[in-house]
């Protein structure tokens, strides 16, 4: 951009900056019709942030040593940015390294000379912007370009204060006002992404809903304000609870929704709701008049309950009108989700025992291979329902309503006898992997769990070598009896059978069981590296299990390896193995032997 043969600024540009909406394109806009204007090589926008900071948010033509300089917020009282913003007018100065607000590291960065002038709306100052030379000015600004620093600064501030305006109500059309909280649109966005996920990783999620049970005495007899009061105290309590991957919501008056992610077992649940009664056992009200709280909670939890979004909050919703109904201060789960056509639980229990019957059952298979190369080294045997009416089931959607029946027992019994078929269809055809299997929560506490293997190694018609099957416990239900886990555990190793530690990380004391359960191997839970590429706090806890499984002697493997920065982030790490979707999903077993064999 450049001045026209009158003086005046070019009214293209002008034309361009006030259709662009984009506030990092009309930034940029801004910041090279400016610099270029004044003979400059950049500029920069530092936004003012609370309490007394400043921060760069956008950059224009300016060096990398410069641009390194903004790794962090700085105090508003520094350097020419600073006195810019309390004098609440621009300021120039053409020997930066002389003058009296020079910084050794903008002097460093080869800064010759700098203009910063505020930027305000609503008579606020919201940000500076920062006009640099890497050289010696060839002139100084006139009146007209005092002018045209002036129009360009209340163009970004203009823009700002249209971009935060946005920003609070994108954010006021998500969360609640009151409490700050998700509210309803946003619990529905994130319990459908979640659903999605739920079904791809053979993960459940809950519901949950619950209310005050005593919510109109308070509003009664303490006011509205105290009421108020109490429900951001809820949303704070809940809040510290659950994990930073969760979303409470409130719904609407004293109702909260909760969507609890990524769970594996009912019990996981059950645990935070508990936490939640208890937490929310309050005495409120002030030094004179006090009124003890509870709430009612229901909950519903999916795939097992195979309803959509609506149908799921409603379910939720059903049984805590249930629990208020059977005189509140307690939760219940929604009787019908257990069932794979909203029936009762017991319906589902004798569909499965027919399932075992009829050969319903079949296992499919998810490679786990030598990360650094994509070598399969082994596999993980996964069952499937091909039920009659809803076709192929994941262990999610029926595993909850079976965990601790009698069925579950005779379902390991199926497992271990179609892990060891398969291994002597492998070894027919010349494959040497191994194979694992996953065990149901019922096999920790059967004492004849494994008098029940050695009988069916022993009768394998292909004398599998016991070395060749390896058993997978979940950690959560390992630690719920460490005794019972390191008896059985220690009897399968007898055997020559070896053991992972499956989810590891997910039992709350975790490099503990490193030392107190003799197992071979651990398999680090894919939640953690979901979110390697994103949280720093989860690269941390990864290397530590993988550094510490080392230290033990003890192979670690990774679950749920989806994208390739992950895997790069975990070899660098020291994994050496792992499974996931990169590599491949569960697959059939002729496609495995076509795919990996």
């Amino acid at each position: 951009m450049g001045k026209n043969e009158s003086g005046s600024i070019d009214t293209d540009f002008l034309h361009r900056l006030i259709r662009e909406l984009d506030i990092g394109r009309f930034f940029h806009i801004a910041a090279e019709g400016l610099a270029t204007h004044l003979g400059a090589d950049g500029a920069a926008l530092m936004v003012c942030e609370k309490p007394d900071r400043l921060r760069y948010r956008f950059f224009h033509g300016l060096p990398a040593p410069y641009q390194s300089l903004a790794a962090h917020s700085f105090s508003d009282r520094l350097g020419l940015a600073g006195a810019a913003l309390h004098a609440r007018e621009p300021i120039f100065v053409t020997d930066y390294a002389k003058s009296p607000y020079a910084l050794p590291e903008y002097v460093a960065s080869g800064l010759k000379a700098s203009l910063c002038s505020p930027v305000m709306a609503d008579g606020r100052v919201l940000a500076i912007l920062a006009v640099s030379w890497f050289h010696i000015p060839k002139r100084l600004p006139g009146p007209a370009d005092t002018r045209m620093i002036a129009l360009i600064t209340d163009f970004v501030g203009t823009a700002l204060h249209r971009y935060h305006t946005e920003q609070r109500l994108r954010e006021l059309a998500m969360h609640d006002p009151l409490t700050g909280a998700a509210n309803r649109n946003l619990f529905f966005d994130r319990l459908n992404h979640a659903m999605t996920m739920a079904i791809r990783r053979e993960r459940l999620l809950a519901v949950i809903t619950f209310d005050i049970d005593n919510f109109k005495m308070i509003n009664d007899k303490l006011g509205h304000a105290m009421g108020d009061a109490l429900l951001l105290e809820v949303r704070l309590r809940v809040q510290d609870l659950i994990r930073a991957s969760d979303t409470l919501a409130r719904l609407g008056g004293d109702e909260f929704a909760l969507l609890l992610e990524d769970v594996n077992r009912y019990a996981e649940i059950e645990t935070v709701i508990e936490r939640i009664r208890q937490v929310l056992r309050i005495r409120w009200g002030t030094a004179t008049l006090q009124i003890a709280t509870s709430i009612s909670l229901g909950f519903t939890v999916y795939p097992v309950d195979t309803g959509d979004d609506q149908t799921l909050l409603h379910h939720a919703d059903t049984a805590m009108y249930d629990a208020k109904r059977a005189g509140g201060n307690r939760s219940l789960l929604f009787t019908n989700a257990m069932a794979l056509s909203a029936a009762h639980k017991g319906d589902l229990i004798l569909e499965f025992g027919r399932a075992l019957e009829q050969g319903e059952l079949v296992l499919y298979y998810q490679p786990m291979v030598e990360i650094a190369t994509g070598r399969v080294i082994s596999a993980e045997g996964l069952i499937r329902w091909r039920h009659p009416n809803h076709g192929l089931l994941s262990p999610p959607q029926f595993m909850g309503a079976i965990e601790h029946a009698y069925n579950s027992l005779k379902l390991d019994a199926w497992v271990i006898a179609e892990a060891l078929a398969t291994l002597a269809r492998w070894q027919a055809r010349g494959i040497m992997k191994k194979l694992h299997i996953n065990l149901s929560t019922s096999s920790i506490e059967n004492h004849r769990f494994c008098e029940t293997l050695r009988r069916t190694l022993a009768a394998s018609f292909a004398a599998i070598d016991p070395h060749s099957l390896g058993i997978e416990l979940v950690e959560w239900s390992a630690i719920q009896d460490i005794d019972a886990a390191r008896a059985l555990i220690m009897d399968c190793r007898a055997l020559g059978v070896s053991v992972a530690l499956d989810d590891f990380g997910t039992g709350y004391a975790s490099l503990q069981h490193l030392r107190s359960l003799p197992i071979d191997s651990i398999k680090i839970d894919r939640g953690f590296v979901g979110e390697l590429t994103r949280e720093p706090a989860d690269r941390i806890l990864v290397q530590s299990m993988i550094s510490a499984a080392q230290a033990f002697g003890i192979e670690a493997m990774a679950e749920g390896i989806e994208t390739e920065e992950q895997n790069q982030l975990l070899i660098a790490m020291g994994c050496k193995y792992g499974q996931g979707y990169l590599f491949a999903p569960p697959l059939t077993e002729e496609s495995l032997w076509v795919t990996c064999f």
